[in-house]
């Protein structure tokens, strides 16, 4: 079946009844309603109050999407993570609570997919999305105390940047040395700036998610389990698609939290730059899913050596973690059932092919520098080939072996290398 082929009105009503029907549409819709309520309360309280108000709304947003025992649950564990940090004298007992407390992260939500799938489908997701940025949050906060890198926290103002609720689902990744600093003045005609951007925001992500939603099928890409005997032209055609597509449905969540962000007075930083200009690999992840970049680049590149030592094995290391963050977070929606350790093969791969293409980039841009302004548009063109191609491994479905993968890149590459 095609992927674009002329609709009915009964198809399309479909197509827009599954985008009513899922958790981005919902999170938009009482996301959107809180911080309108946030920006009215930002104008009659007190700092301190805001604060309180921002906690409430995010802890609010926990129960929405979960349950009261599930807020509760969340609320507790924050609190003696802060504890482990911040009240545990003993460095050594320290980094053992908090190692426990984030493996439990880690091992909870997948070992619970069942019966967190039997209070409803967004609760399962909601749980998947907020505890992968959760777990970076939580890490950095632990990191950066223990390194020298950030002022203690109060408990409230800890629980605020771990729980705001812009970004809590989805990211951009904050850390909370970074979310004290970004907050917007209190002025009115900042206020009314902030209001009218944020809500024009919100509609951006709405209108792009909108758009695939009516473009594409649900669940399309299922196309690609037939993708092992298709032929190259197909295999670039769809790759391709992966690419617009997952910029559009990513971005989208990008541009609903920083809107409600500036609606609840705060600048959520940027998470895309323009990624299809990019001149090489190292350049795309400037520019694709910044904030996790600069999270990976923080967290585990420079602790490994950065430049100084192993700059080939630290880069190597930081897309094994990337892609192994990514296995996470599909392991806690599909369960190893349907996700099954065979199926991470095309993760691995993918973050294999991004290393290597990172190592390689300064070559690409000697390269680059040499050939003038064709040289550019030429290096612009083959890293979002490269791009695509790696996205195809990215999504790649749990019924196509590796080795047929690798027949189905030959076939892409067979043209070029001809």
């Amino acid at each position: 079946m095609p992927v674009f082929r002329v609709i009915d009105q009964a198809e399309l009503a479909a197509r827009a009844s599954h985008f009513g029907a899922l958790v981005f549409t919902e999170f938009t819709l009482v996301g959107t309603v809180l911080a309108l309520l946030a920006w009215w309360l930002a104008g009659r309280l007190t700092p301190p109050a805001r604060e309180y108000s921002l906690l409430a709304l995010s802890i609010a947003v926990l129960a929405w999407f979960g349950s009261i025992t599930l807020a509760v649950a969340w609320v507790a564990y924050a609190v003696v993570f802060h504890a482990a940090v911040e009240r545990t004298r003993a460095r050594w007992l320290s980094m053992l609570g908090v190692g426990v407390l984030l493996t439990a992260m880690i091992v909870l939500p997948v070992a619970a997919i069942g019966p967190l799938g039997e209070r409803g489908v967004h609760v399962r997701a909601f749980t998947a999305f907020a505890t992968n940025m959760a777990v970076l949050r939580f890490h950095a906060y632990a990191w950066d105390r223990w390194h020298g890198r950030a002022e203690p926290q109060s408990l409230a103002a800890f629980l605020l940047a771990m729980f705001f609720f812009p970004t809590f689902v989805n990211g951009p990744v904050e850390v909370p040395r970074e979310f004290a600093a970004a907050w917007v003045g209190p002025e009115r005609a900042i206020r009314r700036a902030a209001v009218r951007d944020g809500v024009a925001r919100v509609a951006l992500g709405v209108a792009k998610l909108l758009a695939v939603a009516l473009a594409l099928p649900p669940n399309w890409t299922t196309l690609l389990e037939s993708a092992g005997d298709a032929p190259a032209l197909a295999l670039w055609g769809w790759s391709l698609l992966l690419y617009v597509w997952f910029f559009l449905s990513f971005s989208a969540w990008t541009d609903v939290g920083i809107g409600l962000g500036l609606l609840c007075g705060h600048r959520v930083p940027e998470n895309f730059h323009s990624p299809w200009l990019a001149r090489d690999t190292a350049d795309f992840w400037r520019r694709w899913h910044v904030t996790f970049g600069i999270w990976l680049r923080d967290y585990v590149y420079i602790p490994l050596g950065g430049r100084r030592r192993h700059r080939a094995l630290n880069v190597l290391v930081t897309f094994l973690v990337s892609a192994a963050w990514h296995i996470w977070g599909s392991l806690k929606l599909l369960g190893f059932g349907f996700f099954p350790v065979h199926a991470w093969d095309g993760l691995l791969v993918w973050g294999l092919l991004n290393a290597v293409g990172v190592l390689a980039a300064a070559a690409v841009a000697r390269a680059v520098g040499a050939a003038g302004a064709w040289g550019v548009r030429a290096a612009q063109v083959g890293t979002l080939l490269f791009a695509s191609l790696c996205w195809l491994a990215f999504f790649l479905p749990p019924g196509i072996s590796f080795s047929t993968f690798v027949a189905m890149v030959g076939r892409m590459l067979w043209p070029v290398a001809s």
